[in-house]
């Protein structure tokens, strides 16, 4: 219980810009996701799903650097006396969020995975979900994204990510401390490097699946959603 109280203390600390450090490692996680399924993206949409999460652009900035806008646009509106907050806790909830939506009934019916041309929409709606008083964060998300993600989109995709996972949203101290667990074990390659990357993501494939299937272990089983 100490070590899990541990993690969750070094996973929610910010780096010397004010960046939790949960953001950074949910970006790796969902990025190392994306290259894994990478070849999900030049396949044929075959659901309204994956169609929906796909959407008309695809965002050409790297999930870290995506987040990070959000992040610092929140904060600046925040400044501004308007009623909106974001801390480390709003991502660890996106991750938990993320993994119930992957692993419900609806999204394996419709076969969609994070992958670059849906990963920038999931994670946005999974962070929507977990953030605190997020009602201008539609907004944002087409900023953070140069366009490419549609003010317009987001009410859609929200109610469709709700729908997979029954709206469940609760996640107690359990949870949040596992997933703070697994995200402490993500590497990191520092910001801006592309070297080596096929040589660290074979070596730690096998960990990173051990990974996955600890953290679907840990969260509650997700509800099927009926028809």
């Amino acid at each position: 219980m100490a070590a899990a109280a541990a993690a969750a203390a070094i996973v929610l600390c910010e780096d010397d810009r004010g960046i939790p450090r949960s953001l950074t490692l949910l970006a790796a996680l969902v990025e190392e996701d994306s290259r894994l399924n990478a070849a999900a993206a030049s396949q044929p949409a075959g659901s309204d799903l994956v169609r929906a999460f796909r959407g008309r652009s695809v965002p050409k900035l790297p999930i870290r650097e995506f987040l990070e806008r959000i992040y610092l646009l929140v904060r600046s509106e925040a400044a501004t006396g308007h009623v909106i907050r974001v801390d480390g806790t709003c991502f660890v909830l996106a991750g938990v969020y993320l993994t119930r939506f992957i692993g419900s009934h609806a999204a394996r019916v419709a076969g969609i995975v994070v992958q670059p041309s849906t990963a920038h929409r999931l994670v946005a709606v999974a962070l929507l979900l977990g953030g605190h008083s997020p009602k201008n964060w539609p907004a944002m998300f087409e900023a953070a994204s140069d366009r490419a993600i549609g003010t317009g989109e987001i009410a859609g995709l929200e109610e469709r990510f709700l729908r997979a996972i029954s709206s469940r949203l609760f996640v107690d101290s359990h949870e949040f401390k596992c997933f703070c667990g697994v995200l402490e074990k993500v590497p990191l390659l520092p910001r801006g490097s592309c070297a080596s990357k096929k040589r660290r993501a074979d070596a730690v494939a096998g960990d990173e699946e051990e990974e996955h299937r600890r953290v679907r272990a840990c969260l509650p089983p997700p509800a099927v959603m009926s028809n």
